[in-house]
């Protein structure tokens, strides 16, 4: 009884709380990360207030005068400017038809590399080439491979007894042509994405299949896409987000032209802040930009949750 009273009483004696030791562990693995935090809160969460803050007021660099609050002024100007809808539309295009045709070509490739064969790992190696390709480098390479004189392409037409062809210069044909060098560089990335996912898969799902005398096209249907509906959604978000802020391969070759024709928001973004001057409408530009991603994403995102 003794012996049991004794050992209650140390115990009673423990204070209940977490040990002075362990809270000094966990104050310092906390600290490690405040460096951090605070470069990121430098480089990203400080300059993303800022941009805000002055989308509110109107300045223009070139005049020399202090930011004006103007209020909501010129997201209004933006919503009744025309060269602002059209931009919008170019974008939504292009993105809606990059994403769409780099998946399908994705998920053919992921379909043919699931088995290997000889040769398999070459194969993939010059696939995901142009991935690793600067987007300047590679925009740089299409405008001179494109060029209607002295470009490769032409000079491949003319061998063939073609008609040389305006490319990047013609209002019907520039927009069209970005999208295919899109699609040139950036399909192997959601081609890694989906030959992961589809090796990923067990082999018993297949097997049972087959032996049930499923097709290939059924098997694929039933069992492939919905098993990768993760992967596929992530993958997509992510080329989709990366499709909007299109920029790099504009610049170097068409600029927004012919007529507009490839002024994507990207594009007007960088027009109307470091050509034009105007940061304001610049910064309303961005956030109204950052508007349509977050709406589309999350579309995309809330349909998904809908058929789970």
């Amino acid at each position: 009884m003794t012996s049991t009273t004794q050992i209650g009483a140390r115990t009673a004696d423990k204070p209940s709380g977490p040990r002075p030791g362990r809270q000094k562990r966990h104050v310092g693995r906390y600290a490690v990360m405040f460096p951090g935090l605070l470069f990121l809160a430098a480089l990203a969460i400080y300059p993303t207030i800022y941009s805000l803050v002055i989308s509110l007021t109107r300045w223009r660099v070139t005049t020399g005068e202090d930011p004006r609050f103007v209020g909501l002024e010129n997201y209004a100007a933006l919503l009744t400017d025309e060269a602002f809808w059209t931009s919008v539309r170019v974008t939504v295009v292009f993105v809606v038809f990059a994403v769409l045709i780099e998946f399908l070509l994705a998920f053919g490739l992921a379909l043919l590399f699931f088995r290997n064969f000889p040769g398999d790992k070459i194969m993939r190696a010059l696939i995901l080439m142009p991935m690793l390709v600067a987007p300047v480098a590679v925009g740089l390479l299409a405008k001179f491979s494109l060029e209607p004189t002295f470009g490769i392409v032409n000079q491949l037409l003319r061998a063939i007894g073609l008609p040389t062809t305006e490319f990047l210069g013609s209002p019907i044909l520039a927009l069209p042509t970005l999208i295919a060098i899109d699609v040139w560089q950036w399909t192997p990335f959601l081609f890694l994405i989906l030959l992961a996912a589809l090796q990923a898969l067990p082999e018993e799902v297949i097997e049972a299949s087959k032996l049930d005398g499923a097709s290939w096209p059924r098997i694929i249907w039933h069992q492939f896409l919905p098993l990768l509906k993760y992967p596929i959604l992530v993958g997509v978000l992510l080329r989709l987000i990366d499709a909007f802020r299109v920029y790099d391969i504009v610049f170097m070759t068409t600029r927004g032209g012919p007529i507009d024709a490839t002024s994507t928001m990207s594009w007007q973004i960088y027009d109307v802040g470091f050509r034009s001057f105007t940061i304001s409408y610049a910064a309303a530009y961005s956030w109204l930009l950052l508007i349509l991603v977050l709406l589309v994403v999350n579309t995309l995102l809330r349909r998904m949750s809908v058929r789970n």
